[in-house]
């Protein structure tokens, strides 16, 4: 596949459709060029006055695009705007002009531009995405006139470098060189919800205090875009008189709350993080979790806590171990909870000989504080047992929390073997339908296709 290559007129695709230049949309549209066009090499241009003019939110992922050689920007006071040096770019590459500019003032220095296939227009279809077509100039060249009147004819410039060997901004008299730009990787809005742990609704609301728009959770998303809601998310820190605040609590009630949870809390100003707050409201909801994770922690040594997770791999918990779940499907009536029971010795006994392993019990304390019954959570499977299989989620904190789904719970009707139903190494959007404390280890229910 030869490669060609292709100038953006940035500035005209961002304000496609807008009374204002909008870079998100000037991103999209070049990702989605690229995808239809791998081959192509894109050095994407805007005019001088594009920093100014586009949200004050966006201004810093524009100055990284520029010092990443992503965006070039001619000089302020270049005659002609950004037309000029995007049209001499493509004049010394043979490059394709991605614009929905015809560049009327200059078709008779540049005649290329009447060549098939030398300019390209694009516009964002609602639900579709951006759509690309091959354009002919409309002929008319317009009439620039100075301060005094006169007309003037497009005013040659000198060369001027696209990008500099030591990485520096490019100046007059400067060498062109072209830039490889590499195919920009495509990121699923779910995607980055499930590295951080958190549910897609939970990423849009921190997408939108950054400015970035995301519909739905199979949005893509930009690479930079994604990279600023992970170190959004890493970054994300919480007071502790804001935390109580949320919670109704005193500071001293927040301060031994936040003892149950194995957390310092020295002050109403105390800094925490975002896992750690999630600690402390698991603490507040669940109560008989946390203390009996603390417990667990504080009485057993280290080396006897990692016999026990060895010795779990041959051992599951009795059938009457097993009814003892901290959450399950009881909605508070005695039909329910007597369901539940039934459903938990069931479980254990059709677990007994397959080897389910624990997790560590400050991961179960973070998944309880961002999954509840009912919720829904993305899965990957890892291994099949002779009841079911096992699924990994992954936590905010890095750490993956082992879960367990049986083959009774994988369609209806249920398929007879669970590798009929889902495949190994896949991931799928799966129900919580209960926690049991003695595994520390969710049961889930298949609730969706593969994603």
């Amino acid at each position: 596949m030869a490669q060609h290559h292709v100038v953006v007129d940035g500035s005209n695709l961002a304000t496609e459709g807008r009374t204002a230049p909008n870079l998100t949309q000037l991103e999209e549209a070049v990702v989605a060029y690229q995808e239809e066009h791998p081959e192509a090499s894109i050095i994407v241009v805007v005019d001088a006055t594009f920093e100014h003019r586009i949200d004050a939110k966006e201004r810093p992922r524009l100055k990284e695009a520029e010092l990443h050689g992503e965006v070039v920007a001619p000089p302020a006071g270049t005659i002609g705007r950004g037309d000029v040096f995007i049209l001499k770019i493509a004049d010394r590459q043979g490059a394709v002009v991605l614009s929905n500019d015809s560049f009327q003032e200059f078709h008779s220095e540049y005649s290329w531009l009447f060549d098939e296939g030398r300019l390209v227009g694009g516009k964002p279809v609602r639900g579709v995405g951006w759509i690309f077509t091959e354009r002919t100039p409309v002929r008319g060249p317009k009439k620039r006139a100075s301060g005094q009147g006169r007309e003037m004819e497009p005013t040659s410039t000198k060369k001027l470098a696209v990008a500099r060997p030591d990485g520096s901004a490019p100046k007059v008299g400067d060498v062109l060189v072209p830039v490889s730009t590499a195919r920009t990787p495509k990121v699923r809005a779910y995607d980055v919800a499930r590295e951080l742990g958190i549910e897609t609704k939970t990423l849009q609301e921190l997408a939108a205090s950054l400015g970035i728009a995301i519909a739905s959770h199979a949005s893509s998303l930009a690479a930079n875009d994604a990279a600023a809601l992970r170190a959004a998310y890493n970054d994300k820190r919480v007071r502790a008189y804001e935390l109580a605040k949320e919670l109704d609590l005193s500071t001293k009630e927040l301060k031994e709350l936040a003892q149950t949870a194995r957390i310092s809390v020295a002050s109403h100003s105390s800094v925490l993080s975002e896992a750690e707050a999630n600690r402390i409201r698991a603490a507040k909801e669940r109560p008989g979790v946390v203390d009996a994770v603390v417990a667990e922690l504080e009485q057993e040594p280290a080396a006897k806590r990692t016999g026990r997770k060895k010795k779990a791999t041959k051992k599951t918990a009795s059938p009457k171990k097993a009814a003892r779940r901290v959450e399950n499907k009881d909605d508070g009536t005695p039909k329910a909870a007597k369901k539940a029971t039934k459903s938990a010795k069931a479980s254990s006994k059709k677990a007994k000989g397959s080897s389910i392993p624990s997790n560590k019990p400050l991961d179960l304390v973070e998944f309880l504080a961002n999954h509840k019954v009912g919720s829904k959570v993305d899965g990957t499977v890892v291994s099949f047992t002779s009841h079911g299989a096992m699924v990994d989620v992954s936590l905010a904190s890095k750490q993956v929390f082992h879960c367990y789904v049986e083959t009774s719970n994988l369609g209806n009707p249920a398929p007879s073997r669970a590798r009929d139903a889902v495949s190994k190494g896949e991931t799928y959007k799966f129900k919580v339908t209960g926690i049991d404390r003695d595994r520390r280890v969710a049961e889930l229910a298949l609730a969706g296709s593969r994603r």
